[in-house]
C-alpha cells in the first residue's frame, strides 16, 4: 500500500507495431485489437520486425528491465537497449513511457504457434531511486 501512496507502480498502456514492415517507432501504430485474461491485457500485434510494449510509471523510475515468456514458461531477459525509457524512444503521444521493444530476431528461440502459444508475457521490473520495486506484465498475440 505504501508504495501506491507514492504513486510507485507501472501500468501496462498497450502495444505498438509496424503496419509495413521496417517502420521505425515514430511510425508505429496503436494495437487496437485484443483481449483481457484474466487482469491481462493482450494486444494483437505483428512482428515488422519488431513490436513495442509500453509501460507507465506513476513517477519516474531510476531503472527498468524486462524478460519475455512464452507458452511452455520458457523465459529470457529482453536486451537493455531494447528497453528505452523517456527520451530514448519515439512512439508518440507517451513521452514519459517506457518502451520494451520485442524483436523478431531475439525471440527465435521461444515458442511461438497459434491459439495461445501465439502470446508472449513482458514482465517488467521497476526500481526506484529509494529502492522500491514494482512488476508488471503486459502481452502480445503475434499474428498476420
Amino acid at each position: 500500500m505504501r508504495q501506491n501512496l507514492r504513486n510507485q507502480f507501472v501500468s501496462y498502456r498497450g502495444a505498438w507495431f509496424c503496419e509495413a514492415a521496417g517502420c521505425s517507432g515514430a511510425t508505429a501504430v496503436q494495437s487496437k485489437a485484443g483481449r483481457n485474461q484474466g487482469e491481462l491485457r493482450i494486444n494483437d500485434v505483428r512482428l515488422q520486425p519488431h513490436a513495442g510494449l509500453v509501460f507507465y510509471p506513476g513517477v519516474p523510475v531510476e531503472q527498468m528491465t524486462a524478460t519475455v515468456r512464452d507458452c511452455k514458461g520458457k523465459s529470457k531477459d529482453v536486451p537493455a537497449d531494447r528497453v528505452q525509457g523517456p527520451g530514448r524512444h519515439q512512439i508518440s503521444g507517451e513521452a514519459d513511457s517506457w518502451v520494451v521493444w520485442i524483436q523478431d530476431t531475439h525471440i527465435a528461440d521461444l515458442e511461438l504457434g497459434s491459439g495461445d502459444c501465439a502470446v508472449l508475457v513482458v514482465t517488467t521490473h521497476s526500481t526506484w531511486d529509494d529502492g522500491s520495486t514494482y512488476d508488471a506484465e503486459g502481452a502480445i498475440k503475434v499474428g498476420g
